[in-house]
């Protein structure tokens, strides 16, 4: 029985970007660009029915496929990278 592919798209960026793999879907949603979109819809969201759609259709993509735990991975992955390329000091 094979796993479900999480979709690798987004649907709060204006261009509505698809993207070829988890680690390119990841780089967008860290972005400026991404973040900036979903905070402003988010502010929308209060007086905006279709902003709040949008949101919350986001919001649960986000928690359905653990997009914070596979960020929160990415990042503890870079930070561990980081600490074995720094040189040791004396």
């Amino acid at each position: 029985m094979a796993t479900p592919a999480i979709p690798l798209n987004c649907n709060v960026c204006p261009k509505k970007p698809k993207f070829s793999d988890v680690s390119h879907l990841l780089t967008h949603i860290a972005s400026k660009g991404h973040l900036s979109h979903v905070f402003r819809f988010k502010v929308q969201a209060a007086s905006d029915p279709e902003a709040r759609a949008i949101v919350e259709e986001y919001e649960n993509w986000y928690n359905e496929w653990g997009i914070e735990d596979l960020m929160s991975e990415r990042l503890n992955l870079k930070d561990k990278k980081r600490q074995r390329t720094k040189p040791s000091s004396m």
